[in-house]
């Protein structure tokens, strides 16, 4: 018998739940963000969340549609068959605050806020949430767009909160690799919210196959360059960091860019690596808006024994009191 995608997703996850007999009882919640636009979503990331019954919330620039880097019937089959809700990341990315200071709040709402919601909604996308690109606003921005949807994202450190903060703001915590967080430190988080009975809120842009990153050992640093172990072999056109200690979170630091990698040596801009690795340590270059598959899996699978899924607006209405 063949099934289509949308029963062969409702199978996996059936399967998974009557699989999983470790006698967790699920407490708090996690909460998966995804911004800009990426039709990996669809291929790759829903059924990879639908095999441990979880789903997200995609935040999508309304410009990658009009390339076709997404489409609309992407982000329909990921609210209709995978459970997703889609919300708003703008037209094209601007950032919000110095857009406003250079043209006025009535051109951005015109020109970036208001077209993106009104393309969605008459998509057939129930679209009640925003992001602001860079994660960036100012409360006459908070105030203008929350007469036409219903919540937006604070960035935040540690985002574990019992639900939306009072000005509609959600905190929500990156794991790119830009923002790298070791996968055990996330598993602890994942425990945190599972003990507080409270939501873990985590948001990233796309998961990429282990192959896309490199890893290995530095064999000497200074304060713009490694020597590592391995040769470095990166992708044009693509933006890449580097983790320069994986035992170390670095979410609370400015994300280490690579300028330079010529066989073995990596060079960086700005700050300091001796200050952020030593030789031995393990790094990680990736794309700087990526995270690795193997962890994601390892993160989803930990929390599907501990926490339930929601969406953005499953927490504004109030959902993950049930």
């Amino acid at each position: 018998m063949r099934f289509s995608k949308k029963q062969a997703a409702i199978l996996a996850v059936a399967t998974f739940l009557l699989s999983r007999a470790d006698g967790s009882d699920l407490r708090g919640g996690l909460v998966l963000q995804f911004d800009d636009g990426w039709t990996e979503w669809r291929t790759e990331l829903a059924p990879e969340l639908a095999r441990v019954g979880g789903r997200a919330t995609g935040f999508v620039n309304n410009k990658y549609i009009a390339n076709e880097r997404i489409t609309l019937d992407d982000l329909r089959a990921l609210q209709n068959e995978f459970g997703w809700e889609i919300g708003s990341h703008t037209v094209n990315h601007h950032n919000a605050p110095r857009f406003v200071r250079q043209h006025g709040l009535d051109t951005w709402l015109r020109q970036e806020f208001d077209p993106s919601v009104d393309e969605l909604r008459a998509a057939g996308l129930d679209v009640r949430s925003l992001v602001f690109p860079f994660n960036d606003s100012t409360p006459e921005l908070a105030q203008a767009v929350l007469k036409k949807v219903e919540s937006f994202r604070r960035a935040h450190r540690l985002a574990i909160a019992a639900g939306p903060c009072e000005d509609g703001a959600l905190p929500g915590t990156s794991i790119d690799s830009t923002r790298f967080t070791p996968v055990s430190v996330m598993k602890q988080w994942v425990d945190m919210a599972h003990r507080r009975n409270e939501l873990l809120l985590l948001y990233g842009h796309r998961v990429l196959p282990d192959s896309a990153f490199v890893t290995g050992r530095v064999v000497r640093v200074s304060p713009q360059e490694l020597t590592v172990d391995v040769d470095v072999v990166l992708q044009p056109g693509e933006e890449y960091a580097l983790v320069p200690d994986m035992k170390r979170p670095t979410a609370s630091a400015d994300p280490v860019r690579v300028s330079v990698a010529e066989g073995r040596i990596i060079r960086v801009d700005g700050g300091d690596l001796t200050r952020a690795t030593a030789e031995g340590a393990e790094f990680l270059i990736g794309p700087s808006y990526g995270t690795r598959l193997s962890e994601f899996r390892e993160l989803i699978e930990y929390a599907a024994g501990r926490l339930r899924f929601f969406t953005v607006s499953d927490v504004v209405d109030g959902k993950h009191r049930d």
